[in-house]
């Protein structure tokens, strides 16, 4: 397990700098992902470069995690790979996000330290299928399961007959 990424970082200072970090952050604490999420366990791992060219700051990485989300086919719990690649470039208005290279997005930035966790929970919201579903047709489930609640009713709608005392009066009539 690799240490906890920091979770309030000066991304400008960081970035002039020429800053490399690598960590861990739990899913459980990422609010707005840990919803769409059968299960919290995991971390997302990633991998960061802040750097500098000429005026321009810029945050490029990766961030990873697997989760387990419902399928929304047969409503069964499935483990999805989340994988997304940061480019982006620092700004602190619309008119410097204007100037990006096409390649990048950008990262509105204050003098404030930024929530790393939420940038990289955003880039992992991003990387989430819209309607997760299993890769394999999973109707076949949702018939055995179809089938076996058909069958449990009529054990139980027989059990139900044969512990019913009148039912030796049906038999007469």
């Amino acid at each position: 397990m690799q240490p906890l990424i920091p979770e309030f970082l000066d991304l400008v200072q960081k970035a002039d700098l020429g800053t490399e970090i690598e960590g861990d952050w739990p899913l459980a604490r990422m609010d707005r992902l840990a919803e769409m999420l059968v299960d919290t366990e995991g971390m997302a791992s990633s991998r960061l470069q802040l750097s500098r060219d000429g005026r321009q700051r810029f945050l490029v990485g990766e961030v990873s995690a697997s989760v387990q989300v419902t399928c929304q086919r047969c409503m069964q719990p499935m483990n999805i790979e989340l994988h997304a690649e940061l480019k982006l470039g620092m700004v602190s208005d619309e008119a410097q996000a204007d100037q990006l290279p096409d390649a990048f997005e950008p990262l509105l930035v204050g003098d404030e330290p930024t929530r790393l966790p939420d940038v990289l929970e955003d880039e992992l919201l991003l990387a989430m299928p819209l309607v997760p579903m299993h890769d394999y047709d999973c109707s076949d489930y949702l018939q055995q399961q179809k089938q076996r609640q058909a069958d449990d009713a009529a054990q139980a709608e027989a059990e139900k007959a044969q512990q019913n005392p009148f039912s030796v009066l049906k038999d007469l009539l």
